[in-house]
């Protein structure tokens, strides 16, 4: 009961060298990747000179991400780590990825395609943010007060490339203070609205039991807590939800916000349009393994454009977009992502994922877990 992140939940995180030299280690390693909720939004389907890259409609947080939006930046931090693998792999690899706009009326279930790598043979080249795939983990603690140093701050703005996506980093007192508000406002809106609270709780496994049934969702040993707090935590009986997303709130203002020394807005042209979005979530992977070459924690605080999505899809007053566009100093840009980032002050714990083999589906639509039981 009080073993922290052991388990079949938590094997993917060691044995995913095990496939070196073939695609399916590309897919090793892009399971591994950040992802919202940790829902684990995607499929596979794989051969030996491509990778299909599918989202799975299914495992979607409902009015949490009402346009996908989320789900979308997920698959791109996928991409993100299927590319860095395929390099030290031996393969060289193009990627095409969807189009169009995301939008409200979209399937609950089924599966569509999202992108595609080819790939080619060739030498193995190494890269540092590829042996850093294995220790990026979200830190929910803690960070120390210790301010980023100027090569720390050019490094995280040298990760986020394109003429369509940019980046807003954060690390004096006065901006900080305004992002945090907005963030913790946006949390307080979320914690008011029932529905939204169900469709995040449904995902949360607080039991040994339910993360080795389910391997996915949020759990209490990657939650940010001491290890005193989290023993006491599994001790307790699961919370209600809105108690659970009390303590969430809690725990963003008086510690997430109030020791963040640098916090930071991943900016798009157009919120839901699909080749942006794949690569916003493209630019926070990698920004999250470059930060975890250096030492640096980093975690997402994406309530605010979580609450520009759920007022869209109610056509309520747009407060968040609002609250968001007054931070930035203009221009066409607007957040997709919010994060921030320091030096924790305790290790952290990874989250459970799906083994390689329930990700994977043949051309008849086949699971290949299925398939091989």
């Amino acid at each position: 009961m009080f073993r922290a992140a052991q388990g079949d939940a938590y094997t993917p995180w060691h044995d995913w060298r095990e496939a070196d030299g073939t695609p399916l280690a590309l897919v090793k390693a892009g399971i591994l990747a950040a992802n919202p909720h940790n829902t684990q939004p995607w499929a596979f389907r794989v051969s030996e000179d491509r990778i299909a890259l599918y989202a799975d409609r299914s495992r979607n947080l409902g009015s949490f991400d009402p346009y996908r939006r989320e789900m979308y930046l997920g698959l791109g931090c996928v991409l993100e780590n299927l590319l860095q693998a395929a390099g030290p792999n031996g393969y060289a690899a193009s990627l095409t990825v969807a189009s169009g706009d995301l939008s409200l009326e979209q399937p609950h279930d089924g599966l569509v395609q999202v992108a595609e790598l080819r790939l080619a043979p060739a030498p193995v080249t190494r890269h540092s943010l590829y042996a850093a795939i294995e220790r990026r983990h979200t830190h929910r603690g803690p960070y120390r007060e210790t301010r980023l140093s100027a090569a720390q701050r050019d490094g995280l703005l040298a990760q986020v490339e394109g003429e369509r996506v940019g980046i807003h980093l954060v690390d004096d007192p006065q901006g900080l203070a305004r992002l945090g508000e907005v963030v913790v406002r946006a949390t307080r809106a979320i914690i008011d609205d029932h529905v939204m609270v169900a469709d995040s709780e449904r995902w949360f496994r607080h039991s040994r039991r339910e993360i080795e049934r389910h391997r996915d969702g949020p759990t209490l040993d990657a939650a940010g807590l001491s290890p005193v707090m989290t023993t006491l935590a599994k001790m307790l009986p699961r919370p209600d939800a809105e108690t659970n997303h009390r303590y969430w709130l809690e725990a963003t203002e008086r510690v997430q916000v109030a020791t963040a020394p640098a916090m930071g807005l991943i900016l798009v042209d157009d919120l839901y349009d699909i080749e942006q979005t794949l690569e916003a979530g493209r630019s926070w992977q990698r920004l999250h393994l470059w930060a975890t070459t250096q030492g640096l924690a980093m975690q997402p605080l994406n309530q605010p454009v979580e609450r520009v999505d759920r007022e869209a899809e109610l056509g309520i007053a747009p407060t968040a977009r609002r609250e968001l566009a007054a931070l930035l100093p203009g221009g066409r840009q607007r957040p997709t992502f919010a994060f921030r980032v320091g030096i924790a002050e305790t290790s952290v714990r990874p989250s459970p994922r799906r083994s390689v083999a329930s990700t994977l589906f043949d051309d008849e639509g086949h699971a290949a877990e299925r398939a091989n039981a």
